[in-house]
């Protein structure tokens, strides 16, 4: 905890207060001093030191990463966030029912699904959310394939429409995470049925083509529940998938990987991106202090930079120089569909034709962590 800054007197003015009271707070005071340093973080005895606080954080699976930066978090400020990880759509489905919750921050790698949950549920709002970096999601493809289905795609990138109809003429494999679990899974359905769509605008129930989409999830042969997890099963399994859709982030490490048998030429579908904000969420109001200054110091320059070095996402900060990795424009953003129906017709549509699709998971997904 802090220590009160030491009162100083006025020259002249050294011996105020010498009363019995005072003769008895200058002998206790030292002592207690002692026992608060004595127990307490060393660095919360210095002025203006850190609270020594710790808060429970729901956190997105893929925020494993984040260790380092929320060791300097902790040796900075005192504050220690406890990550729960789990996946983002069960995160947001748990959020948004009004079921009572024991964490005091979320911290998401979208809060859209959340949003909606919270709208459906006739709630009135949503909890305070601040971004704190972002990735676009993208598709990483063998070059081999990328050369075969979009030669010369540099000019123009290929869009969601071509990406669902080369996995539904069976020329395109790819690995992607739960819609259910995870949130890239779920942005990538929604990118289908929009470019499907073609209206230019966010999806409406009559709006979801559903041959189209179940085109597109013939194509999928690889699954886990985290992007993470998908990195490594891609990894593992490298002949079962032509592609894997993920955040630019987790793509632009896999690239440095020495068990790449073949390089990965990133996509930036030319008919929008969905962009992943990892916004911060305050779940317990009663910690708003805490939560700013977790804030300030996520904000920083210097911590947006380190987060960019360590994971590869992208600064909130423009005044943040970009590593050369990450200067390839995001473009448009897609809408993200603003009526909850929608999204449960998506992810109904993908329960029933995963299973029947003759090309699905040739693995079981992997179980997300617990939540």
């Amino acid at each position: 905890m802090n220590r009160p800054a030491r009162r100083r007197g006025r020259p002249g003015h050294a011996r105020t207060g010498s009363g019995p009271v005072s003769r008895v707070l200058a002998r206790v005071l030292p002592a207690l001093v002692l026992l608060v340093c004595s127990t307490a973080p060393m660095a919360a005895c210095g002025p203006g030191g850190p609270t020594g606080t710790t808060l429970s954080v729901l956190a997105s699976a893929e925020l494993t990463d984040l260790r380092p930066v929320l060791d300097d978090l902790r040796r900075a400020t005192g504050i220690t966030l406890e990550l729960d990880l789990g996946g983002t759509v069960s995160a947001s489905d748990l959020l948004g029912s009004g079921t009572p919750d024991r964490h005091h921050l979320a911290w998401l790698s979208s809060d859209r699904w959340l949003r909606l949950n919270v709208k459906a549920a006739g709630g009135t709002g949503t909890p305070l959310s601040t971004r704190t970096m972002m990735s676009p999601l993208v598709l990483g493809v063998r070059r081999s394939t990328a050369h075969r289905l979009w030669p010369g795609a540099g000019a123009r990138q290929p869009s969601w429409a071509d990406i669902a109809a080369a996995a539904e003429r069976g020329e395109l494999r790819y690995a992607m995470t739960d819609p259910n679990v995870a949130h890239s899974g779920l942005a990538a359905l929604v990118a289908v049925a929009t470019a499907a769509a073609g209206t230019g605008e966010a999806l409406r129930p009559e709006d979801v083509t559903e041959d189209r989409v179940r085109g597109f999830l013939s194509g999928r042969t690889l699954a886990a529940a985290s992007t993470h997890a998908l990195v490594d099963a891609y990894l593992d399994h490298q002949d079962e998938a032509d592609a894997v859709i993920a955040y630019e982030s987790d793509l632009l490490a896999l690239g440095g990987e020495r068990r790449l048998r073949e390089p990965l030429d990133l996509v930036y579908p030319q008919d929008g991106i969905v962009l992943s904000d990892y916004p911060l969420l305050l779940l317990d109001p009663t910690k708003r202090a805490t939560y700013d200054r977790v804030l300030a110091w996520l904000l920083a320059p210097a911590t947006q930079k380190k987060i960019m070095t360590l994971t590869l996402r992208r600064p909130i900060d423009p005044a943040v120089d970009r590593d050369p990795r990450l200067e390839h424009p995001i473009g448009n953003a897609l809408y993200f569909p603003d009526r909850p129906e929608v999204v449960r017709r998506l992810l109904a549509q993908y329960r029933a034709d995963t299973p029947a699709t003759g090309r699905g998971p040739s693995r079981p997904p992997t179980p997300a962590p617990p939540s």
